[in-house]
């Protein structure tokens, strides 16, 4: 029995891995090694999915993946969600946020299952006692007002926190998250930071022994209550919504990615280099050049924009003519450098422009040489070809 189970587990994940592979790239959690994909290298700069076998009392698989051991920056999350017509043995979770390559990440996943009514009674139960406690604690009752002793949005601020704290090991199988107390509920809160006291005659009859001081107290504790009785409305509407508890949770540390490439482009064109004039007179020279790309943005998260752009330094591989016929070198390497923004049109054609900076050498009276440096703009196109692939970090 236990043989023919596991041969239906893994010919389940194996079809579903099939199915699901022109977009997403399967990676098997085993709970009995503990180990994703066998231990290989997590899927870099491409979507990717976690699948893996699931009992049937469990309604909701949620992954969350972290940049860091320490978890503190979260890089992308995903659930998986049981149907009430769902038998399945497995779960599979796919994650949009790609990954980059040469990298560590941390995966995390809950196992969730349903708490039942009682349960959940129980849960609402001891959060209302939480926010009752809070409630009172922050309302000063003085002898014509109440106050809170905190600013109203910070009392909001915290009473969403304890809501949030206290639910942290709970989830809604709608994938509502609570969202925090409504507008209503800071609106009472306003009201409960000024209420005049001294207006309590009008709401309470009292016997006329009974003093204004009782009156007071009275008029207290129904705005108290009246913010109380909101809170707890709220609390218990966010909590029917079909809660489930965490049952499992498995932290993967150290999870490697798939080694990526880094690459610099070598760039071989033909350029013009501006000397004067206008469209009507214009003056330029022309040389052959080369230059290294530098990319702005990587096609697995940046824009197509961002991904086509590189900055390009290179040099020109002959010196050109001023509009006055003498030579234009440059320092260092007596050619023309240039620095520039490229952007690739087509696979391999890239248009470049930018700057280059030449060097004039000019004869003085005396018959000595000065020589003088100009940034002048160029416009060149090239072809493009991958120099150096496969640089570690």
């Amino acid at each position: 029995m236990t043989i023919f189970r596991t041969l239906s587990v893994t010919t389940t994940l194996l079809f579903f891995g099939l199915a699901v592979s022109g977009q997403y790239q399967p990676v098997v959690f085993d709970p009995a090694t503990n180990l994703l994909g066998n231990g290989q290298p997590l899927p870099a700069e491409k979507q990717w999915s976690i699948t893996g076998p699931v009992s049937s009392d469990i309604g909701i698989v949620e992954a969350r993946v972290y940049e860091d051991a320490a978890m503190k920056h979260l890089a992308t999350t995903g659930r998986w969600e049981r149907t009430e017509l769902s038998d399945a043995p497995t779960f599979n979770i796919n994650l949009d946020q790609k990954l980059r390559g040469n990298d560590k990440y941390t995966v995390v996943l809950g196992f969730y299952g349903s708490i039942g009514r009682e349960a959940s009674d129980t849960l609402a139960a001891r959060l209302s006692t939480y926010i009752d406690a809070y409630v009172d604690q922050s309302v000063d009752v003085s002898s014509n007002r109440t106050r809170l002793t905190k600013p109203v949005d910070q009392v909001m601020d915290e009473l969403n926190i304890i809501v949030r704290r206290g639910a942290d090991n709970y989830r809604s199988r709608l994938n509502q998250p609570f969202q925090g107390f409504s507008q209503l509920v800071q609106d009472k809160l306003d009201r409960l930071n000024d209420t005049r006291l001294s207006d309590a005659k009008y709401m309470f009859k009292k016997k006329e022994d009974e003093g204004q001081r009782s009156q007071r107290i009275d008029m207290a504790n129904h705005e108290i209550a009246s913010v109380k009785a909101m809170l707890n409305a709220e609390l218990h509407s966010y909590l029917d919504r079909e809660m489930m508890v965490l049952r499992d949770r498995t932290v993967l540390t150290d999870q490697t990615t798939e080694h990526t490439p880094n690459t610099i482009s070598l760039n071989v064109g033909y350029g013009g280099i501006y000397n004067s004039g206008d469209a009507n007179d214009l003056s330029y020279g022309q040389a052959p050049y080369v230059g290294i790309s530098f990319p702005l943005g990587r096609r697995a998260f940046s824009s197509r924009f961002w991904s086509n752009s590189s900055i390009s330094l290179g040099a020109f591989l002959q010196n050109t003519q001023d509009t006055d016929g003498s030579t234009l070198t440059g320092p260092l390497i007596d050619r023309p450098i240039y620095l520039g923004y490229g952007y690739r049109v087509f696979r391999m054609i890239r248009l470049n422009a930018g700057g280059t900076l030449v060097q004039k050498d000019m004869l003085n009276i005396d018959g000595g040489k000065s020589s003088s440096l100009e940034v002048r703009p160029f416009l060149g196109v090239s072809i493009e070809i991958n120099l150096w692939l496969g640089l570690g970090k």
